[in-house]
């Protein structure tokens, strides 16, 4: 039997944390192990609970989501973020996504749902709205253009890693990936760790948007 996926939760309402465990309790794939009342706790229990996946939310005192996510993805890429909002409309989404989270999460969201979209976040599947993505890279292409001397150079990538990168960039999934390519997902996952190596990223609206800087 596969582990469970270790869930932090980061949200400063104890009503929506208590919440949150609730809806997950009926899922044994999913194991609620902590919760965070900032950002400044959820960075801390990265750090001593090395959870597989986040679910932080947007505004927390004394530090926020947004650079919460930051800093834990520059410390450890390994945990998978989503972000909780109340609104796909919002600002703070698309940065977010842009620091290194993998999507979002509905706050009014039923427990299937967001058991669904935990499961899919942390085995890479985790699908964002195609227009928030093209928000995403184009956000961080324009970061990347501005600063192109605190970017290290990239390696060269093999041709199954370039055709990855373009279905990466499609906002395809690594299951839709192997099978559009005829490889498992297991090959995919690891053609995406070497690519995001090799370009110096974190996360796959990160990959894109270097691509479509760079032209890759």
């Amino acid at each position: 039997m596969n582990q469970p996926v270790r869930v932090l939760i980061a949200d400063d309402r104890p009503i929506f944390r208590a919440g949150v465990r609730g809806m997950l309790k009926d899922f044994p794939e999913i194991a609620i192990v902590g919760e965070a009342t900032t950002g400044r706790e959820a960075v801390d229990g990265c750090r001593r609970l090395h959870p597989d996946l986040v679910l932080m939310d947007l505004q927390m005192p004394e530090m926020g989501g947004i650079a919460a996510t930051r800093l834990i993805k520059a410390e450890d890429p390994g945990p998978t973020i989503l972000a909780l909002t109340v609104s796909e409309a919002e600002e703070d989404v698309v940065e977010m996504v842009a620091a290194g989270a993998a999507g979002y999460v509905l706050k009014d969201v039923d427990p299937v749902t967001l058991a669904r979209s935990i499961l899919d976040a942390r085995a890479g599947r985790f699908q964002l709205d195609e227009a928030l993505m093209r928000r995403v890279i184009l956000r961080l292409g324009e970061a990347m253009r501005r600063r192109p001397e605190a970017v290290p150079p990239i390696e060269p990538l093999t041709q199954k890693e370039s055709e990855i990168l373009k279905l990466l960039v499609k906002g395809r999934s690594n299951s839709g990936i192997g099978r559009e390519l005829g490889i498992s997902e297991g090959t995919v996952k690891t053609h995406v760790r070497n690519i995001y190596r090799k370009l110096h990223v974190d996360s796959r609206p990160a990959a894109a948007a270097r691509a479509v800087t760079l032209d890759l």
